[in-house]
């Protein structure tokens, strides 16, 4: 059955295999040009000694060279890659084979239908999960300069650097499976599987992720305070300390009151959200497996 699987999906593999190795060679080239340019600018030394206050002149240099193309346009490009990944990998696999027919030889072998399909979707969301984490470790090597900047909570950043790249394909791979089970074509399967996906990804990151964890508060004298900015890539932030996520800021009387989650949530954030994703990759194919067995008996 493994060997079967591999055989059915390899189209699939080369592809992502040949998808990482370009984001490789993407990731290597500005990579090293972002770590070059941050060892000239003595950014480490700087960052190290005041937090990025003593050197304002250094840091925006760095920013406007390469904060455009990695904070926005790389996150632009990749915002739907995990989703087209797992649809284009999940639909046909069930998809296909309702659409060619081919499950009529499938399910006439000695092996039980369920067992088919779950070895299928152990091999498939196996390599899925290799990937995931082998693009992610890319991602992450690749933005460390910045990230010295402006910590890992940013969008482009939170999304790539941690659990959640892996737990976005594996959600859009259930979906898709499920969808190409039910629809029984892999195209409107695709369709039908990334559009509830990107709808629970918008949800989640905007109006979940802010709740996961109750902000900490800081009090600030005014006008004696941190000197730091409220943006999401202010170095360094109101609290002084540069990874810090800014929620929102007020003042009371002469008390400027800073609500922010710290740099050091980061992980228990990424599980969280995690955890939510596997938790809907679990349930759709849970359901795929159970339709696939209830159609059996």
């Amino acid at each position: 059955m493994i060997w079967v699987s591999w055989r059915q999906h390899r189209s699939e593999a080369m592809a992502c295999f040949g998808l990482l190795c370009a984001l490789a060679v993407y990731a290597a080239v500005l990579g090293l040009s972002m770590r070059s340019s941050f060892g000239q600018n003595d950014l480490a030394t700087c960052l190290v000694r005041s937090q990025g206050v003593g050197c304002p002149n250094s840091v925006a240099a760095f920013d406007n060279s390469f904060g455009s193309l990695v904070n926005i346009g790389f996150w632009a490009v990749l915002l739907l890659l995990p989703g087209l990944i797992g649809v284009v990998v999940g639909a046909p696999l069930l998809g296909r084979e309702m659409e060619l027919g081919t499950w009529r030889l499938a399910w006439s072998q000695t092996v039980p239908r369920t067992r088919w399909l779950a070895v299928k979707l152990a091999v498939v969301a196996g390599g899925l999960i290799v990937l995931g984490a082998a693009m992610t470790l890319l991602i992450t090597w690749y933005r460390v300069p910045m990230d010295r900047l402006t910590g890992h909570f940013i969008h482009n950043a939170y999304d790539y650097e941690g659990f959640v790249f892996t737990a976005y394909i594996l959600c859009a791979f259930g979906f898709a499976v499920l969808a190409g089970q039910l629809l029984r074509r892999s195209i409107p399967a695709m369709i039908a599987a990334l559009v509830p996906w990107l709808a629970v990804r918008i949800f989640v990151e905007f109006a979940l992720r802010p709740h996961f964890m109750a902000p900490l508060t800081l009090s600030q004298k005014c006008p004696c305070g941190i000197k730091g900015g409220n943006g999401m890539v202010d170095v360094p932030p109101a609290t002084g300390h540069i990874g810090d996520l800014i929620v929102s800021s007020g003042g009371t009387g002469n008390a400027q009151l800073t609500f922010y989650q710290p740099a050091s949530r980061f992980l228990e954030f990424q599980s969280i959200e995690a955890g939510i994703f596997v938790a809907l990759t679990l349930a759709a194919l849970g359901t795929a497996v159970w339709l696939l067995h209830r159609r059996a008996s």
